[in-house]
């Protein structure tokens, strides 16, 4: 049997629950209300961003017809100017001919000539109109005459050769159009994904900082050769030393190698491996592939050479290695070299080789007369550059997008435009670099210009834009 209080009680007890049933109810309907509100704000960004890129897509074929437009316009100037030397050719060949058949037309008239005297003197001799000793004696001196004028006449056309034009094509064009995979350098510009400037791109220097490169009691450096490794570290050939450093992000030295023979160059590989040319007292010379693991290294191959090297380059499983007056080719590690090019003077001593990132032009600064040459992949020469500002150049490096970079022995750093025609830009160092540079580095990652100078302290670090 119920009693009243009972009944409080339990009046009391569904008032509580019927106030904590609706507090629930009020805190999950702010829940809810909290997060509509958030994902309709996240929906309604999200929708932005749709339109943003849906009107990029727009603005891509937009683009798109752009530079195919430019490609096409590029394709008109070419063939143009294709059709302005056919055009030349072909008037300097009607002009030959034009110039030939009169002279041919001017001997037809002398030979036509001598034969009507001849023959107007044979008429005379067989009809007797020379009668008599002073008309003989007229006639045969007039005869002489005419027979000195016909043997000179004769012998001279006689001595004539075949007259005909012929036409020696410069193969000079084919074989350039044969490097080129395409026109012109592609970029993107924006999107999701960082892109690399253009190859002809030119920089601009923010500002440099200058690192220590030497440890233990080392009093100076020479630094031969810079690698950027993938992880972002730098390595450097300290050729006075003949140490391998590894360097960390700050540039900090953090491990070293001896290899107790002089580092006249280094190139990079692939997969953190690198090649380093090695020489002795004897100027013998060795390439060491060496792989930088966990801060250490690791030889993998040697092979000795049977020349000098000065400078090398890979490219695709190809080493370059140049001598004083060769570039040899090494399609791989243990097939036998070939020339690639032979310079024609060998007193002009060569600096540094570098090679595009598409393997078809190959870059050779040479000191002796202040010049890049640029040579095709089959050792061609393509183009011969020079300039006021190129004083004895010394280093060349090729970044991955294309750029070229060429130091020279006053400290100064030129770009030259990807093909090696001209000089784009001057990136000037401080005066505490104005020393040979012997090697050059662009870090892609960070966009800066690593430089190793010829017995210094420091290497300098060049922020580019």
């Amino acid at each position: 049997m119920w009693t009243k209080t009972d009944n409080f009680v339990s009046d009391d007890v569904l008032r509580l629950n019927t106030y904590q049933m609706l507090r629930k109810a009020s805190m999950k309907t702010q829940t809810s209300s909290c997060f509509r509100k958030k994902l309709n704000k996240l929906r309604n960004a999200l929708e932005t961003v749709c339109d943003t890129r849906q009107k990029q897509l727009s603005n891509l074929e937009i683009s798109g017809e752009k530079v195919l437009g430019q490609i096409q316009t590029m394709r008109h100037d070419v063939n143009k100017a294709f059709d302005d030397l056919e055009a030349h050719t072909v008037a300097e060949l009607d002009k030959m001919k034009s110039s030939q058949e009169k002279q041919v037309q001017t001997d037809v008239g002398i030979i036509r000539d001598t034969m009507g005297h001849v023959q107007k003197m044979l008429d005379g001799i067989n009809e007797g109109k020379h009668k008599g000793e002073p008309s003989a004696f007229i006639s045969f001196k007039k005869c002489q005459e005419i027979l000195t004028q016909g043997q000179s006449t004769l012998q001279t056309m006689e001595m004539t050769t075949e007259v005909k034009v012929a036409f020696q094509p410069y193969t000079g064009i084919l074989e350039f159009l044969s490097t080129l995979t395409k026109l012109g350098e592609l970029s993107c510009i924006g999107g999701s994904a960082s892109s690399l400037p253009g190859p002809d791109h030119t920089f601009v220097k923010e500002n440099e900082t200058q690192y220590n490169a030497c440890e233990r009691d080392e009093d100076r450096c020479d630094i031969a050769g810079i690698c950027v490794l993938p992880k972002g570290q730098t390595l450097l050939a300290d050729s006075s030393n003949k140490y391998l450093k590894l360097l960390n992000d700050t540039f900090t030295v953090i491990s070293s190698h001896n290899l107790r023979k002089s580092l006249v160059s280094m190139c990079y590989v692939s997969s953190s491996e690198v090649a380093v040319a090695l020489t002795d007292d004897n100027l013998k010379c060795t390439i060491q592939y060496i792989r930088v693991k966990d801060g250490g290294f690791e030889h993998t191959e040697a092979r000795q050479l049977d020349h000098y090297c000065v400078s090398m380059a890979c490219h695709g499983g190809n080493l370059f290695v140049l001598s004083r007056d060769t570039l040899y080719l090494y399609p791989t590690r243990k097939s036998e070299s070939r020339v690639l090019h032979k310079l024609n003077n060998s007193d002009i001593y060569i600096k540094g080789c570098a090679v595009s990132p598409d393997g078809t032009r190959i870059f050779i600064s040479r000191s002796g007369n202040n010049t890049l040459t640029t040579l095709n992949s089959d050792g061609t020469v393509l183009h011969t550059f020079t300039d006021p500002e190129m004083q004895a150049p010394s280093a060349i490096h090729v970044s991955p997008a294309g750029h070229v970079f060429k130091g020279c022995n006053d400290g100064a750093v030129l770009q030259v435009s990807s093909d090696g025609t001209r000089k784009l830009t001057t990136i000037a160092g401080s005066e505490r670099t104005r020393r040979c540079i012997r090697s050059l580095c662009y870090n892609t990652n960070t966009g800066d210009l690593v430089v190793g100078c010829a017995y210094a302290k420091n290497i300098t670090v060049i922020k580019l834009k």
